[in-house]
């Protein structure tokens, strides 16, 4: 079995937690054809340095033409991906995917930092060298970045990032799965200062995301709400540390101009039911989008948060593919 492992560097924010613990053993996920394969890291290599673990759908001998590197919300997993990756193995394997754990969430190889983030920086960094790696294993492909509800904001702000300044930009195509770009019109503006103040004296202590919502039940899909991820999810984390909430609160708060620095086709997707942003919201956020960089916007008035696992998921990863497909007629 194959088993390949990908570093996100050294920084001095992360020295202390080189010494992180081992992650599993990779284990292939599907014996029928198209198969996939689990790919994580070598133990002893997540000994050495610090490695995450990420998944893989492409085809067996096939050369992508295009490559999507997804990046997983807020207490989720890689294999958020898996129904996105499994129809493009079937009916276009000209694309490939790739997911890689999030650091700070319920699969980072370091048990202590899950819930946690000391400095979103580590995000935008892991990003762009994962997909350094990616690229690298098709150089021809054009790389697409795709993020899913937190993982939005990390796409968002990684991509502002890199084009600051005139920088090139660090991908040819964006999807936003569901962003979260503003607070919620009734969620009070004390809850969020007080959130803010209480971080800068005890950044590490944790609260649930039931508890900020005031005891409201969050529902993800029409079956599902957040608390029972808990019940059926292995790397659900119960509590994040306020810093963690602290910072993305601030990722929220600058989505609007992240969305004003977009230059490449850009999709965006979104439920009518989602808990954490309106359709005027999101509407307001996809009209920041430059018309020249090929902006496009898909909207399911009957879903919520997690599109590609609620009632529509076949119609939005549809959607996803006919987009994907289209990219050659939208690049510049």
């Amino acid at each position: 079995m194959k088993r390949i492992s990908w570093a996100p560097g050294d920084t001095s924010t992360r020295a202390a937690f080189r010494l992180g613990g081992a992650l599993l053993a990779g284990v292939l996920l599907s014996q029928c054809a198209p198969s996939y394969t689990l790919v994580t890291d070598r133990p002893e290599e997540a000994v050495r340095q610090e490695t995450f673990g990420y998944r893989k759908w492409v085809r067996e001998g096939a050369q992508p033409k295009t490559v999507v590197v997804g990046v997983h919300g807020f207490c989720g997993a890689s294999i958020d991906y898996e129904n996105l990756g499994l129809r493009l193995l079937k009916d276009q394997p000209d694309i490939g995917l790739y997911a890689y754990e999030v650091r700070g969430q319920g699969k980072d190889p370091l048990k202590e930092r899950r819930g946690d983030i000391d400095d979103p920086e580590l995000w935008f960094r892991d990003l762009d060298r994962f997909s350094d790696m990616v690229r690298a294993k098709h150089p021809k492909a054009r790389i697409v970045w795709f993020g899913e509800s937190m993982g939005a904001l990390i796409v968002s702000h990684a991509y502002q990032e890199a084009v600051a300044g005139g920088g090139k930009s660090p991908c040819d195509a964006l999807v936003l799965s569901s962003p979260v770009v503003k607070f919620r019109d009734d969620f009070p503006q004390w809850k969020k200062d007080l959130v803010h103040g209480v971080s800068k004296v005890a950044p590490t202590a944790r609260l649930s995301l039931e508890t900020i919502a005031g005891g409201q039940p969050v529902q993800m899909t029409h079956d599902t709400v957040h608390s029972e991820q808990a019940d059926t999810n292995a790397w659900h984390i119960d509590k994040h540390t306020l810093r963690l909430l602290v910072t993305l609160s601030d990722l929220i708060d600058g989505m609007p101009d992240c969305a004003r620095s977009f230059e490449v086709p850009t999709l965006v997707l979104h439920g009518g039911k989602d808990f954490f942003s309106s359709e005027t919201d999101v509407k307001g956020f996809y009209g920041n989008i430059p018309k020249e960089a090929g902006r496009s916007r898909r909207y399911y008035p009957d879903s919520y948060h997690l599109l590609m696992y609620d009632d529509l998921k076949d119609k939005v990863i549809g959607d996803v593919g006919e987009w994907l497909e289209d990219l050659p007629k939208q690049a510049k």
